[in-house]
């Protein structure tokens, strides 16, 4: 997919929705792993805050570089990378462990930044990336709430 033609949106559906493996070999913690980050990719792309991003196209600079859009590129790229790991999780090349241990450690992070379980992290992480959005936190929301609380678990 072309990052200069196609849109946000057309990213997030061919992340969200692409076939996973479903041959007995697959490890239940990549599924789970991936599921969950599916879904939260969603419910983030279709966030009322980021709707004037979403048509743009994936290489546009933002029209709103909100926490929901922060989010959003965190989330796809964290799904993005796991998506390079063998679902097995048996027989990983060294490159394929660290790429397995950054997908869950940085979904324990996004679970973190969207739950708020430190305060004010969030906010602070998309004001320094983007000084701009100083005092401008749009309200995630139940959806994206709910899709937080299920990182990493079993849907």
């Amino acid at each position: 997919m072309n990052p200069y033609t196609a849109t946000r949106e057309q990213f997030t559906r061919q992340l969200t929705d692409a076939p996973l493996p479903d041959h007995d070999t697959v490890s239940p913690e990549w599924t789970r792993l991936a599921t969950s980050l599916r879904n939260c990719l969603k419910k983030l792309a279709y966030h009322p805050a980021m709707e004037p991003n979403l048509q743009q196209t994936y290489m546009t600079p933002a029209n709103s570089k909100n926490s929901v859009y922060f989010m959003w590129d965190f989330v796809g790229r964290t799904l993005g990378n796991l998506y390079q790991v063998d679902p097995t999780l048996k027989d990983l090349s060294r490159q394929e462990k660290e790429q397995w241990n950054d997908a869950v450690g940085r979904t324990v992070l996004a679970q973190e930044l969207l739950l708020d379980t430190k305060p004010g992290a969030l906010n602070t992480m998309t004001e320094s990336t983007y000084p701009s959005q100083r005092g401008n936190h749009p309200e995630l929301g139940e959806d994206v709430l709910v899709a937080a609380r299920q990182l990493g678990k079993d849907p």
